[in-house]
C-alpha cells in the first residue's frame, strides 16, 4: 500500500520550554453533516461526466473536497442491504438486512419481510447513535428510518420515510383509458355531457363528452372538450364528486400536467388527504389516456413521520406544490401507459419532491446530521442503461443517443440537488457527504432460479400455488436459496440428515447452468452459507446457498412468465439493467465524495461502505454506531493551532518559521513579531486499507515532532551565544 501525505504547513510552536504540536479539537461539535444518498449512481459515470464539465455540483466537490475512485458496497448489492451498511457501519451479517426481502427462521419457506423496515435492523443506525450522544438528526428519507421502529430510541431527532405511507385502493398510480388493450389500465367509457353546470372561462366548446373515475370510494367526473371539430378532445376538466365546472380542480390541454390536487378522499369509512397530479396524455376518442400519479396519503396505518406538526407543515409548504411522487413510474412505462418522455417527467417530479423536501428541512429544522435520498438514477438505469451498451443483443445504435440523453439528464437533476445542498448550507460549517448504494450493469437475460429448481423436482406448484409441503428449496430473489429444513422452517420437510445432500445437489445443479444462446456459464459465485462469511453474510437470516451471476444476467425472484428459466430482456417492458450481485465488478462501484467543514482535499482509491458512518461520526466529534466495524476515512482536515509566538530577530534566526528556513536576519534583536496561525493539514491516500494509513500518519507525525524539537534546540542554543 502506498500513501502520500500532503502538508500545507508545518505548524510549530516556539515556547520557553521548547517546541510542540497541538491538534485542536475545539469547535468540532459545531460542525454539521448532510448525507445525500443517490440510489444506484455509478462511480465511473459520475467521474466521467464531471470531467466533461456537465455536473457543476460534483465539479465543486472534486475541486474542493475528497473523492473516491469507487465505493465497494455490501453483498447483496441491493438498496435495503447497502443502506443498512451505510447507516450502521456494519456488514449485513450484523445488520440482519440480507436482502430487500428477508426470510426469517421459524416462518414458512416462501415467507418474507421487508428489508426496508427498520424493525428488522439489528445494528444501531447513526441517527440513534448520535441522538444517544446528544446530537440531533433529521432523516428525510432513508431505508430503515421507519419512524415507529425507533420510537423511544430517539429523543431529539426527526425521522421521516415517505415510502411508508400508503392506502390500498388510493395510492397506486392509474391510467384511465378507452383502449381496452393496455395492460394494468382502468377502462373508461365516454358519453355526451349532460346535466353539467358552471362554465370554463376562455375555453371554446364545439361539443363535450363526459366520463367518470373512482379514487377510493369517491366518484370524480371528467369533462371532455372538443374545441377544434376534429374527432378528438383538446381539453379536459377534472371535477371531484359533482358536475359543476366551477369546481374543477384541474383544466388541461392535451399533453399538459395538472398541479398537485390537495384533496381528501374517502375509502372504506376512512378519509385520506392526498395530492396527486394528472396528465392529459392522449385525446383521441378510441385511445383516450388520462394518467394519475401515485397518491400517497398524509396519514395512513403506517406513519411516515415521528412529528405530526412538522409533517403537516411539510405537507402544506412542500407536497401541495411538488406532489408526493417517490419513484419514476416504471410500472406505467413497462405496461405501455405512456412513452419515455412522460416517464422522465415522473422522474423529474420525484427528484423535485425529494429536493424541495430537503430544502425545507435545511431551512426549518435544527440538525447536526441531515440524511436525504433520491431514487431517480436507479429508476432510469433500470429502464435505459442496457440500451446504451453495444454488447447487449437489443442494442440499437440509432436509439442509443436518445437513451444516453435520458441518463445524463437524470444525473444532471441529481447534480442540481447537490448544488442546492451546497448553496443552502454554510459550507464552512457543514460537510456534505454524497454516496450511492451500488451501481448497475446492463442485462441481456433474466435467469429464474425457481424455475431451475422446479425443473429439477426441488420445488412444486399446484394450480399456480407453491406446495410448500412438497418443496425442498426456494430462491428468495436476493442471491440466496433456502432449504425447507425441518425444525427451522415452519412446516419444513427436509430431514436435517439430508441437508448437506440437497445443498451440494443444488450447487452442482447451478454450476452447470449455461446460457442457451452462448453456452456461457451463468453464475460467478456459488457457495454454502458458512463460506459466505468473507462477503459479510452470516447469521440465521442468510440463505443456505449464496449465488451471484456474471455481468449481463440477473436473477429475479418468483417464476418466469414463459415457464423456462431464461427470459430475454425486452426493452421498455422489462428492466435492461440491474444490481444486487457481487459488488467487486467496476459497474457496481458506488459513489463517495465529500466537501465542506472538516474535509480535506483527497483522492482515494477503493473504499468500503462500512466506513461512511464512522467517518461522519468523526466529523461530528461523536463515537460511531455501536456495531460499526468500518474505519474512519482519511479525508478529515486536521486543524492545528499555532499559539501566540514570540520570535527574537537575531543574526541566526529564521524569519518565516512556519513555512521556510531560507531567509536569515542579519540585525540583532531589533524587533519582535507576534504570529498566530491556523492551517489545515490534508491527507491523501489511494488504498482500501485505512488501518495501514493510520500507521503512516503516526510515523510521519512522530518524525515531524522529533524534527521540531531538534530545530528548536538548535535555535535556542545559537540565540544564547
Amino acid at each position: 500500500m502506498m500513501f502520500v501525505i500532503v502538508l500545507s504547513i508545518l505548524p510549530l510552536i516556539i515556547q520557553d520550554t521548547g517546541w510542540g504540536i497541538k491538534a485542536s479539537t475545539e469547535n468540532i461539535n459545531r460542525k454539521r453533516v448532510v448525507l445525500f444518498s443517490i440510489d444506484a449512481l455509478r462511480s465511473d459515470m459520475v467521474l466521467n461526466l464531471t470531467s466533461q464539465g456537465v455536473l457543476p455540483g460534483f465539479k465543486y466537490v472534486v475541486e474542493n473536497g475528497a473523492i473516491a475512485q469507487g465505493m465497494v458496497v455490501s453483498f447483496p448489492s441491493s438498496t435495503a442491504v447497502s443502506h443498512a451498511v451505510i447507516s450502521t457501519g456494519a456488514p449485513p451479517g450484523i445488520t440482519g438486512i440480507t436482502g430487500n426481502s428477508i426470510h426469517l427462521p421459524g416462518t414458512s419457506l416462501t415467507s418474507s419481510v421487508s428489508g426496508f423496515n427498520g424493525s428488522y435492523l439489528l445494528a444501531e443506525p447513526i441517527w440513534v447513535a448520535l441522538d444517544r450522544q446528544g446530537l440531533s438528526c433529521v432523516v428525510a428519507a432513508f431505508p430503515q428510518s421507519t419512524p415507529p421502529a425507533w420510537e423511544g430510541k430517539v429523543r431529539r431527532s426527526l425521522l421521516f420515510n415517505p415510502y411508508d405511507t400508503s392506502a390500498p385502493g388510493i395510492t397506486p398510480s392509474a391510467l384511465y383509458t378507452t383502449n381496452r388493450s393496455i395492460a394494468g389500465a382502468t377502462y373508461i367509457s365516454i358519453s355526451p355531457a349532460v346535466n353539467w353546470s358552471g362554465s370554463l372561462a376562455g375555453v371554446s366548446i364545439i361539443n363535450a363528452h363526459e366520463t367518470s373515475i373512482k379514487i377510493g370510494d369517491d366518484l370524480w367526473y371528467i369533462y371532455l372538450i372538443n374545441s377544434s371539430g376534429a374527432r378528438r378532445f383538446d381539453y379536459i376538466a377534472i371535477v371531484p364528486k359533482t358536475k359543476d365546472l366551477s369546481r374543477a380542480v384541474a383544466i388541461m390541454k392535451e399533453g399538459e400536467w395538472s398541479k398537485p390536487i390537495n384533496i381528501t378522499i374517502s375509502y372504506r369509512g376512512r378519509e385520506y388527504i392526498v395530492a396527486p397530479l394528472f396528465k392529459f396524455i392522449e385525446g383521441s376518442i378510441d385511445n383516450l389516456r388520462i394518467y394519475r400519479t401515485i397518491a400517497r396519503p398524509f396519514e395512513a396505518d403506517a406513519p411516515w413521520f415521528n412529528n405530526r406538526t412538522v409533517a403537516w407543515r411539510i405537507w402544506n409548504d412542500v407536497i401541495t406544490k411538488t406532489g408526493f411522487l417517490t419513484d419514476g413510474d416504471y410500472y406505467g412505462l413497462n405496461n405501455g401507459w405512456f412513452d419515455e418522455d412522460t416517464f422522465m417527467e415522473t422522474v423529474w417530479y420525484t427528484n423535485n419532491f425529494f429536493m424541495e423536501f430537503t430544502r425545507w428541512l435545511i431551512r426549518n429544522t435544527y440538525w447536526d446530521l441531515l440524511m436525504t435520498y433520491t431514487p431517480v438514477v436507479d429508476n432510469v438505469y433500470h429502464q435505459f442503461l442496457g440500451l446504451i451498451d453495444p454488447s447487449m443483443p437489443y442494442y440499437d445504435l440509432g436509439m442509443a443517443q436518445k437513451y444516453w440523453s435520458y441518463i445524463v439528464r437524470t444525473i444532471k437533476w441529481v447534480d442540481e440537488f447537490l448544488q442546492m445542498l451546497i448553496n443552502e448550507t454554510d459550507i464552512k460549517r457543514t460537510a456534505i457527504v454524497v454516496v450511492s448504494d451500488h451501481g448497475q450493469w446492463p442485462v441481456a437475460k433474466l435467469v429464474y432460479i425457481n424455475n431451475i429448481l422446479e425443473q429439477a423436482g426441488l420445488l412444486k406448484r399446484i394450480g399456480g400455488r407453491i406446495a410448500e409441503n412438497e418443496s425442498i428449496a426456494w430462491y428468495n430473489g436476493y442471491n440466496q436459496i433456502f432449504i425447507n429444513l425441518r425444525g427451522r422452517e415452519k412446516g419444513g420437510i427436509v430431514d436435517p440428515g439430508m441437508y448437506d445432500y440437497y445443498v451440494n445437489f443444488i450447487l452442482r445443479l447451478l454450476a452447470n447452468i449455461t446460457d442457451p444462446s452462448t453456452g456461457e456459464l451463468v453464475f460467478s459465485v456459488l457457495m454454502k452459507r458458512q463460506e459466505a462469511f468473507g462477503l459479510g453474510l452470516f447469521g440465521e437470516r442468510v440463505g443456505d446457498i449464496v449465488v451471484s451471476t456474471k455481468p449481463g444476467y440477473t436473477t429475479p425472484g418468483g417464476f418466469s412468465p414463459t415457464g423456462g428459466p431464461f427470459v430475454n430482456v425486452s426493452p421498455l417492458r422489462t428492466i435492461t439493467a440491474d444490481h444486487k450481485d457481487l459488488p467487486y465488478y467496476p459497474e457496481l462501484y458506488a459513489v463517495f465524495v465529500a466537501v465542506g467543514a472538516g474535509i480535506g482535499k483527497a483522492r482515494l482509491g477503493l473504499i468500503h461502505s462500512t466506513s461512511v458512518a464512522p467517518t461522519i461520526s468523526a466529523i461530528l466529534g461523536a463515537d460511531p454506531p455501536r456495531n460499526s466495524t468500518g474505519n474512519i476515512l482519511p479525508i478529515l482536515a486536521t486543524t492545528r493551532e499555532v499559539t501566540t509566538v514570540k520570535i527574537l530577530t537575531t543574526a541566526t534566526m529564521t524569519r518565516e518559521m512556519a513555512t521556510t528556513v531560507r531567509e536569515t536576519i542579519r540585525d540583532t534583536a531589533t524587533h519582535t513579531i507576534y504570529i498566530t496561525m491556523t492551517r489545515n493539514t490534508q491527507t491523501v491516500y489511494a488504498s482500501i486499507d485505512a488501518q495501514g494509513q493510520q500507521w503512516y500518519v503516526i510515523a510521519i507525525g512522530s518524525i515531524m515532532l522529533v524534527l521540531g524539537i531538534a530545530i528548536g534546540y538548535i535555535i535556542r542554543t545559537q540565540s544564547r551565544r
